[in-house]
C-alpha cells in the first residue's frame, strides 16, 4: 500500500511550482498546468537512447533542451562514449534542485557526471550560440504546438528551426519529444531545410509518445541557377 501523497509547493519567477509525489509517481505542475510527470519516463529513456543511434561519433557533442527528471539526460549518459560532451540547458532553477535533491533518484549523478554541462537558462538564447553540434534532443513542452512557457514556442516555427540548423554539423540531427500526434510539423521541419522523420517512443511496450527528427543534409542543396529572361 502506498503512503500518503506528498506535495511541495516552490515559487520561483512569479511562477507557482507544484509537486505531487504520489509514491508511484510525482507529477510537476506550473500553476494548474501538469509539465512533467514520471509516468512516462520509459519515452524519455527512449529519446536519450536515440542520440547514439542519430550520431556514432567517438567524441560527439549533444545539446539537451531541458532536465525534466534527469531520465533523458541519464540515458543519454548510458549511451554515449567517455569522449562525449552534453550541454544540458533547464530554465528552472527549482528543477535543477528538485535533480540534484529529492528526485535525485530518477537520474542518480546525471549532474555530477563529467562529461555534463549544466547552464541555466533558455534554450532558445543557447541554442542560436552553439555551433558544431551533432544531436540537439529537445523535451522543454508536451510537443511542437502545446509550448510550456511562451517563449518556447519559437523553437518550433522558422526561426527556431533555422538556429537549430545552423548549430548542427552536417549530417547532425534535431529529435523534439512530443507526447502527441503532431505530425504537420514534418513538413515543419522539411520548410526549414531538414530531412523529416518520425519515430515512436515506448512505454511498457506501448507507443506513449514520439520523436519529430530533423537532420541536417551533409550538403547544402544548391540554389537553382537563374531561368531565361521573361519576353515582354
Amino acid at each position: 500500500m502506498r503512503g500518503p501523497t506528498q506535495t511541495t509547493v516552490y515559487d520561483e519567477a512569479g511562477e507557482r511550482i507544484t509537486v505531487h509525489d504520489y509514491g508511484t509517481h510525482v507529477d510537476l505542475l506550473i500553476g494548474r498546468t501538469p509539465i512533467m510527470t514520471s509516468k512516462t519516463v520509459g519515452t524519455e529513456e527512449e529519446l536519450g537512447t536515440l542520440s547514439r543511434r542519430l550520431c556514432d561519433r567517438p567524441a560527439p557533442r549533444i545539446l539537451v533542451g531541458g532536465l525534466g527528471f534527469g531520465v533523458t539526460l541519464g540515458s543519454v549518459l548510458r549511451s554515449q562514449p567517455p569522449a562525449a560532451r552534453v550541454l544540458v540547458v533547464e530554465k528552472l532553477q527549482t528543477v535543477i534542485d528538485l535533480v540534484r535533491g529529492p528526485l535525485g533518484r530518477f537520474a542518480p549523478g546525471a549532474l555530477d557526471d563529467p562529461r555534463v554541462e549544466l547552464v541555466r537558462g533558455d534554450v532558445r538564447d543557447v541554442l542560436v550560440a552553439q555551433r558544431d553540434v551533432d544531436v540537439i534532443l529537445l523535451d522543454v513542452d508536451n510537443g511542437p504546438d502545446w509550448a510550456s512557457f511562451r517563449s518556447n514556442a519559437s523553437l518550433y516555427g522558422a526561426s527556431g528551426l533555422a538556429a537549430a540548423r545552423a548549430a548542427l554539423v552536417p549530417g547532425g540531427a534535431l529529435a523534439v519529444w512530443s507526447h502527441y500526434a503532431a505530425d504537420r510539423f514534418l513538413n515543419t521541419l522539411r520548410s526549414a531545410g531538414f530531412e523529416p522523420s518520425k519515430i515512436p517512443l515506448h512505454e511498457h511496450g506501448r507507443v506513449r509518445a514520439r520523436a519529430y527528427v530533423g537532420t541536417k543534409p551533409l550538403t547544402e542543396r544548391a540554389p537553382l541557377p537563374p531561368g531565361p529572361p521573361r519576353r515582354r
